[in-house]
């Protein structure tokens, strides 16, 4: 749908949104750089500055990256990313290639993370965009959010409750759920894996979409819960420089539209050779929504209108519809089960779905299995997590237990049981479980030195070497990999 709307009401489901800690932001300044310093060495184009300070409040930083032909002279296309974690420069690093082939400025900020209120949220969104319109050549026309999973909620929500924000890109996370009239309309591109424990509710939100006016596309890639590959991002660019044509924000660029034709026609016709109609059905859909008023679509609309017509399509839509009540049926089994059952019924159940997708990985089955293991992490971590908060440590423990088994490879649940350890004041156990956490992947010192239940562990050699050991480690940021 691509026409004009002023306000819309839309309920979703609301997730809490957990990201597998993997890695950490850099330093964010040396204190010895004043703001003017870090501004000057931030007009380097082609690289990734990773810090730069707001003129008006030291205490927010972002990284950013201008494209190699960045000149003041012109206006140009900005991003602004929000990651769960507040790793500021990850999706910047992830993404700068595309910022440089589409001509956009990137900026992350490392200020907004998962669990603030939303007015530290929305100050740090402010400092971000008023710094970033003071000091760059930046097209107010063009103002766009990107957030992956908490940071998808930012993202949305700056936009709904903001304005003068054109478009929001969503990854493995929803909009809030609030039914306030939009300050301004905006368009709504989102990504989800089909893996991700978030995809029957991004389904959901996408179909709830369909009855508003809001410009909206939903792309589903090959992955989990994560930021999404590069080759799936570019869908959003050039989503947004279809966006500018349709709003004029820009004018209309034959040559733009002929590339986001050609490729999603080849896109198309691969489905078509593999066999699959239903894939290839999609793939027609999404090239209309983008392309629609920009060029002919009548020969796609019509081969839209024909696959409709199939049996094959409609036995898929059928079946879809009867998988997506049975997962959120399924979801809500596991969520009664979580105090009801013992370890001996989930090592039993979890065994089995890890059998089950052992040697199939791709069937809508086994994706769904895939689903389920993500979201029971996700259920697991809150549950250890939230009864340690409330000094509830038998209960912490057992779900400690259930995380491990559920995500055997994820090292939150070595931090936590390093945690747990502390409060019986178990030392050695509690350095044992944090090098276990380092050796699944924890990389996050800034967490660790910060973190007050490991304050008495500060002094001692093991500590010291484990830090020296997260440093030594070269900062993970493809994080589609």
């Amino acid at each position: 749908m691509r026409h004009s709307f002023y306000s819309f009401i839309i309920v979703v489901f609301l997730w809490s949104c957990h990201a597998k800690p993997s890695t950490s932001a850099q330093d964010t300044v040396s204190s010895n750089m004043t703001p003017a310093q870090v501004h000057l060495k931030s007009l380097a184009k082609g690289v990734v500055i990773d810090s730069v300070i707001c003129s008006d409040d030291p205490s927010q930083v972002y990284s950013i990256y201008l494209p190699t032909k960045y000149d003041s002279s012109k206006k140009w296309p900005i991003i602004y990313f929000f990651d769960p974690q507040g790793v500021g420069n990850l999706p910047v690093i992830l993404y700068k290639d595309l910022a440089e082939k589409y001509g956009f400025i990137l900026a992350g900020t490392y200020n907004s993370k998962n669990g603030m209120p939303w007015e530290s949220t929305e100050k740090v969104a402010h400092a971000l965009i008023k710094d970033t319109r003071s000091h760059f050549s930046i097209d107010n026309n063009r103002l766009y959010t990107f957030g992956f999973s908490g940071g998808a909620m930012v993202a949305s929500t700056v936009a709904m409750s903001e304005g003068g924000i054109a478009g929001v890109v969503a990854c493995g996370g929803s909009m809030p759920s609030n039914n306030q009239p939009l300050k301004q309309p905006f368009s709504y591109i989102s990504f989800i894996g089909d893996k991700d424990f978030h995809y029957m509710p991004a389904m959901q939100l996408d179909k709830l979409l369909d009855s508003t006016s809001l410009a909206h596309q939903l792309i589903v890639f090959n992955g989990k819960h994560q930021w999404p590959p590069v080759s799936s991002i570019e869908q959003a660019f050039q989503w947004l420089d279809a966006d500018a044509m349709h709003t004029k924000a820009t004018p209309k660029n034959d040559s733009i539209i002929k590339s986001i034709r050609e490729k999603f026609l080849i896109e198309a016709e691969n489905w078509h050779k593999k066999g699959n109609a239903v894939q290839e059905y999609y793939v027609y859909k999404k090239l209309v929504n983008f392309l629609q008023g920009l060029d002919d679509m009548s020969a796609y609309t019509d081969k839209i209108k024909q696959m409709e017509k199939s049996e094959a399509l409609r036995k898929y839509a059928d079946k879809e519809q009867v998988q997506e009540m049975a997962e959120m049926q399924e979801m809500d089994d596991f969520r009664a089960h979580l105090s009801q059952m013992d370890q001996t019924w989930w090592n039993d159940k979890v065994t089995a779905m890890r059998k089950s997708i052992q040697t199939d990985t791709t069937s809508p089955e086994a994706l769904q299995t895939e689903r389920m293991l993500g979201y029971l992490s996700l259920a697991m971590y809150m549950g250890a997590s939230g009864e340690f908060k409330e000094h509830n440590y038998q209960a912490a423990s057992y779900f400690v237990g259930l995380y491990t088994l559920v995500d055997p490879k994820n090292p939150e649940h070595s931090y936590l049981s390093a945690c747990l350890a502390m409060t019986n004041h178990t030392t050695d156990k509690a350095l044992e479980m944090l090098q276990d956490a380092v050796k699944l992947g924890f990389s996050d010192s800034k967490r660790l030195k910060q973190d007050s239940n490991f304050v008495s562990l500060h002094d001692t050699p093991e500590f010291k070497k484990l830090l020296q050991e997260i440093s030594s480690k070269p900062v993970k940021q493809d994080m589609t990999k």
